[in-house]
């Protein structure tokens, strides 16, 4: 089990970072550092400056079935004095109709007739 762990992460890095999941952004703690949430996260999507000394972390999580995502989650840690103060997660799911994609609309199989 300990060689998993390192090969998962050599694997992450590989594909440009490590994934975040709602697990992990739930095991940052208020108070944790901004090297700790950095180390268990990994960089950041975006960094929004918020004042007043605070800055925003923002994560996306991606939740796909087959090629397509069908969730997608945005983990957001507000950071002040270099200490987490707060989280918060916003939450969507695509329209089901956003699933109608020009590919979709003009893929054929050979088989049409054409009309008279």
């Amino acid at each position: 089990m300990k060689r998993i762990l390192p090969l998962f992460l050599l694997s992450a890095c590989a594909l440009g970072g490590t994934p975040v999941t709602m697990d992990a952004f739930y095991e940052i703690d208020l108070s944790t550092t901004t090297p700790e949430v950095v180390a268990t996260l990994g960089k950041p999507y975006a960094i929004h400056e918020k004042g007043e000394g605070c800055v925003e972390y923002e994560y996306i999580e991606r939740i796909k079935v087959g090629a397509r995502d069908t969730e997608e989650r945005h983990y957001f840690i507000l950071i002040k004095d270099g200490r987490v103060v707060s989280k918060r997660v916003k939450q969507s799911s695509p329209l089901p109709y956003g699933f109608d994609s020009y590919e979709m609309q003009t893929t054929q199989n050979g088989n049409e007739k054409p009309i008279n």
